[in-house]
């Protein structure tokens, strides 16, 4: 194709090695291989208790036995987890798959109407789950197919003594109609079933979109899909077993797996579990296992660095940090290397593609500040509303073909349709332009694009330089209906502590037109506590759309 046109294909001297071919077998041997090369090595860590491959590989095959035989689960059977971050989420993974069944993770923070959606949309017959969150399956389950209900307590899997967040920390007790996980695990084989997987068809997880669009869809992640995940990473970022890996990223969404619990478990390095995150206690983490990998979303890079007891901690063991899951403001990359001595790289995946199946993702041989990356395993074009391949430079729909891109919606042929070609692309539905040196700049979401008096104005744009207001902690801005312009640009701002109170709308405003052209300026400022945002610290414009409405 002509370099000046917007398509770019992955290029191995991107990375740091070039990439094999994916392994065409099931991708629970990515923890079987790795237990024969490493069966010593630490594998998952949670609040000080460890476990290594061995283990973590036996366990998984006795839940797996269990699942089994005293469930009944079987190959193509959706299984449903409601746990956080932790090491029970990890084995609860693995041994689901190690049936040949379904994983279907639930975001913790399911009200019953949320949750009772998702295990009748998967048709959820068994699901293992956190002690805390009983009372939600219990209100959510009348209406499903749900039978068993698995029950573990967060310290199941912790040091006796740990600090745990006092969320999970309720006392252990025998729950009427639920099966203890513990009790399960130490009656049960360690003999997995035997299972035959057909990687680019059979499923490995169904990972339910979250919501911000619309309805909630299940997404259909294939073994294969989710190899395009572990597999590529471990070659173009250069990770080895010594790699430490602070897992923030929740595993109740794809970046859970790919961000980067599976790509380290891939090549026997250490996946550090945060159930709830605690700017002190992630810093203490940081310090004591000496991480030196962390994807996160940028509130969690902004959270460490807004800690009165940031200064108190050394991080000197990061070597890789990635921004991820929302835009990234340029003043937090610049405060991130200034005061950690570690460039904040950029990336952009969604769902869809396994985040980082097929994603654009900034390497250490291909960065750019401003850009979210280059394309990473597989394709990617820029598009106009007819499907054109637009030059370079110019915005239009980020489309994607690669071995990460899913199989489709579940249950959903018309969405699946409309989203997924027959070509094998995938229509994200967001904005961006290739620029170039073959870059990819994201702009935003179609749909939050504010146009005012003609102007296309990106959201993204507007909160990066709000968020340079030194009193400004978080930002977040929608367009709202305007009697001249159509639209004019609203800003929701969250203050520092110490400036609450202090700093008024028009001195945000001010700064605004210090820095933007005028027809970006926001023209209303609301102030919040907190900017509503999803599990993966993306912001929720929807509900500050339904709250500027009410």
């Amino acid at each position: 194709m002509e370099k000046n046109i917007s398509y770019a294909k992955f290029n191995h001297d991107w990375g740091i090695h070039p990439v094999p071919p994916l392994p065409n077998v099931p991708v629970y041997n990515l923890l079987r291989d790795s237990a024969k090369k490493w069966p010593d090595q630490t594998a998952l860590i949670c609040y000080d208790k460890k476990l290594t491959y061995r283990e973590v590989d036996e366990l998984t095959d006795r839940l797996a036995w269990t699942l089994a035989t005293v469930f009944g689960v079987k190959k193509g059977d959706r299984v449903a987890t409601m746990l956080p971050n932790c090491i029970q989420h990890s084995l609860a993974f693995f041994g689901i798959i190690k049936t040949g069944a379904i994983a279907v993770p639930c975001n913790v923070m399911y009200k019953p109407r949320e949750l009772a959606y998702q295990l009748k949309d998967a048709e959820v017959e068994t699901i293992i789950a956190l002690d805390v969150f009983y009372p939600v399956i219990k209100q959510a389950r009348k209406d499903t197919p749900l039978k068993n209900v698995i029950i573990t307590n967060l310290k199941d899997f912790t040091s006796p003594d740990a600090a745990v967040p006092s969320l999970f920390a309720i006392e252990k007790t025998k729950i009427p109609e639920t099966s203890d996980l513990l009790e399960l695990l130490e009656k049960s084989k360690a003999e997995a079933p035997p299972v035959e997987i057909h990687p680019e068809e059979d499923l490995a997880l169904l990972l339910y979109t979250a919501g911000t669009t619309g309805v909630s869809k299940g997404v259909m992640e294939t073994h294969r899909n989710v190899w395009a995940c572990a597999h590529p990473s471990r070659y173009i970022l250069d990770l080895t077993e010594n790699k430490i890996c602070l897992q923030i990223m929740p595993m109740f969404h794809c970046s859970g797996y790919c961000l980067a619990q599976l790509p380290v478990l891939y090549l026997g390095g250490t996946v550090v579990h945060v159930s709830l995150f605690d700017p002190v206690q992630c810093l203490g983490m940081i310090e004591k296992y000496k991480v030196n990998l962390i994807f996160a979303p940028p509130t969690f890079y902004i959270g460490l660095l807004a800690s009165p007891e940031f200064g108190r901690y050394d991080l000197s063991s990061l070597k890789l940090t990635y921004s991820c899951g929302a835009p990234q403001p340029p003043a937090l990359r610049e405060r991130w290397s200034s005061q950690v001595g570690c460039y904040l790289y950029d990336g952009y995946g969604l769902t869809e593609t396994m985040y980082q199946g097929v994603s654009a993702l900034s390497t250490p041989k291909m960065k750019k500040p401003g850009a979210v990356g280059v394309v990473f395993g597989g394709e990617i074009k820029i598009v106009d509303e007819n499907g054109e391949i637009v030059p370079r430079g110019v915005v239009g729909e980020i489309m994607f073909r690669g071995d990460g891109v899913a199989k489709g919606y579940w249950r959903k042929p018309r969405e699946t349709a409309e989203a997924f070609t027959e070509d094998g692309w995938l229509h994200t539905g967001d904005a961006g332009y290739l620029d170039e040196e073959g870059f990819l700049h994201f702009v935003d979401r179609y749909k939050d694009l504010i146009i005012a008096s003609g102007y296309n104005i990106a959201p993204s744009e507007v909160e990066g330089v709000i968020l340079q207001h030194p009193a400004v902690k978080e930002a977040a801005v929608i367009g709202v209906p305007d009697e001249y312009r159509g639209e004019t640009v609203k800003a929701f701002v969250s203050l520092k502590d110490g400036y609450k109170g202090k700093v008024t709308a028009e001195e945000i405003i001010a700064h605004c037109r210090e820095n933007l052209a005028a027809f970006k300026v926001p023209r209303q400022i609301t102030f919040l506590e907190e900017i509503p945002k999803n599990a993966v610290g993306k912001i929720l414009r929807r509900q500050l759309r339904e709250m500027n409405d009410q």
